[in-house]
């Protein structure tokens, strides 16, 4: 018998559990009021609503009408501009907003609940995606809620890190402004299904939350909303493109490109100078084309391939077709200067002409190139005077070698033999002076040639001289104004 009790006794109490269970869930599957609150009751209505119609198509009555979507972006950092792959990497809050006509519920039935939140990915999202993207991941955004209004309207703000192309224009650098866009639209609703507005009627970035950044300072960040009908489709296509328009903040590159630019260019003015023979020159043109080249090589590092050259790498390459000329010069001139007195080479008679009568007087150089200014062979009269007595009225000795010839005949058919012997000593002398006379003559032949040709040098570093000075007023009248332009945007 006590064994039937207690088999009856379990009988009845797994009954009334049973019993029980059914209760709570009988009706519209809701449980008490201890257990559920009215804000989980509208999410779970809301959501068995939707499951039943599907998350695929747009939330319209009628498959005629136009869904309005309105949406904005707020800056909140820039991450980085890649100007070599050209990609501008910004971090973003993204803010949509809608009506979903499925997603409303009478306040009072649910006790004053007005607003829900729930996960995008139950319900329908629009798919505006970043035409211009330039990135490898599959996923842009973080997942967040959506705040649900009673009335239907959606607000949904996830964050998100945009990556997109960016034309860089790099001639200005490091003084330049870039210029880029993020296009944003529908990919398969055309404006006749979904229609794309400003949120807020703000045509621009929210820039409150911006973190400034320590390379680029933003001047401006507006929008522009477009129609574009497409080869693809028929149908007109709605986009909203935001333009953000950054200066690079210069501080970094003044110490690295700029200063050392400005002390290589005093050096180079030195540079030319020094005396074309002097090989010192030589030396210190070298020293300061390597210390342009390690420049370049790092203005180089800093910049993507472009069509236009920058200004400052420009700048660093006529420096250096200058002193690469200048030493050129210097090296051929000393090689002139040297080998002078075995290969003597006169001027070109049409270069000297221009050089000297024309350029130098330009250069006011008149009184270097007077003395070279002689045409024909070159004489030395000073040093025939100091060497042969003679002077410019011919008063000791005289160059008529046969008067003295026949006078010294007519003493040999006098003399004796010991007049002989001297006749013979004299004719040594005279011969030995001959000979040193035109020595001489031919050295200072030769010594003119190689100051003729210093000289020329001397006129062409005058001239490499002005250009490098017009080369460097004619920089900062280019870089200056956009300096200060910028500094007036700022």
């Amino acid at each position: 018998m006590d064994v039937k009790w207690e088999l009856k006794i379990l009988q009845t109490f797994l009954c009334w559990s049973f019993l029980m269970t059914i209760f709570k869930c009988r009706g519209t599957g809701y449980s008490s009021n201890t257990e559920f609150s009215y804000e989980d009751r509208v999410i779970k209505h809301l959501l068995r609503k939707y499951a039943e119609r599907g998350k695929y198509g747009r939330p319209v009555k009628n498959y005629s009408d136009i869904l309005n979507l309105h949406f904005g972006l707020q800056l909140v950092q820039i991450m980085n501009l890649d100007e070599r792959k050209q990609i501008l990497t910004l971090n973003v809050w993204t803010n949509y907003g809608w009506t979903d006509v499925h997603l409303r519920w009478n306040v009072t039935e649910f006790h004053g609940v007005k607003k829900i939140n729930i996960p995008a990915h139950e319900i329908w999202t629009p798919d505006l995606r970043l035409y211009n993207f330039a990135d490898e991941r599959l996923h842009e955004r973080r997942d967040s809620l959506c705040i649900v209004g009673h009335d239907g309207s959606v607000s949904w703000i996830p964050q998100a890190i945009f990556k997109s192309s960016c034309d860089i224009d790099v001639k200005a650098f490091p003084f330049d402004k870039q210029k880029c866009h993020l296009k944003f639209g529908s990919w398969t609703y055309d404006g006749l299904q979904l229609d794309l507005f400003f949120k807020d009627n703000k045509e621009e970035m929210d820039t409150s939350e911006f973190q400034i950044s320590n390379v680029w300072h933003v001047i401006s960040a507006v929008g522009k909303r477009s129609k574009v009908t497409y080869t693809c489709c028929p149908e007109p296509f709605i986009d909203l493109t935001f333009w953000i328009t950054i200066r690079r903040k210069a501080t970094f590159y003044a110490y690295t490109l700029i200063l050392p630019c400005v002390l290589l260019t005093s050096l180079t003015l030195i540079l030319f100078w020094i005396p074309a023979e002097s090989p010192a020159k030589l030396t210190l043109g070298m020293s300061i084309f390597m210390a342009y080249f390690v420049l370049l090589s790092i203005f180089q590092r800093n910049i993507p391939p472009s069509e236009t050259s920058p200004v400052l790498g420009t700048y660093y390459c006529v420096n250096m077709v200058l002193i690469t000329m200048s030493s050129f010069l210097c090296v051929f001139v000393v090689n002139m200067s040297v080998s002078g007195t075995r290969y003597p080479v006169h001027l070109p008679k049409t270069l000297k002409k221009v050089m000297f009568s024309y350029v130098a007087r330009a250069l006011c150089m008149d009184n270097v190139v007077k003395p070279f200014m002689d045409e024909g062979h070159v004489t030395c009269p000073t040093t025939s005077r100091r060497y042969m007595g003679v002077n410019g009225d011919g008063s000791k000795f005289t160059n008529d070698w046969k008067g003295s010839s026949e006078t010294l005949i007519t003493v040999q058919k006098e003399s004796n033999t010991e007049l002989a012997v001297i006749h013979t000593k004299v004719n040594e002398i005279r011969n030995f002076i001959k000979i040193y006379k035109e020595r001489l003559e031919d050295k200072d032949r030769k010594e003119k040639i190689a100051k003729e040709w210093k000289v020329l040098a001397l006129i062409f570093d005058r001239i490499f001289f002005i250009i490098y000075i017009t080369t460097i007023i004619v920089s900062l009248m280019v870089v200056l104004p956009i300096i200060f332009d910028s500094d007036i945007e700022d």
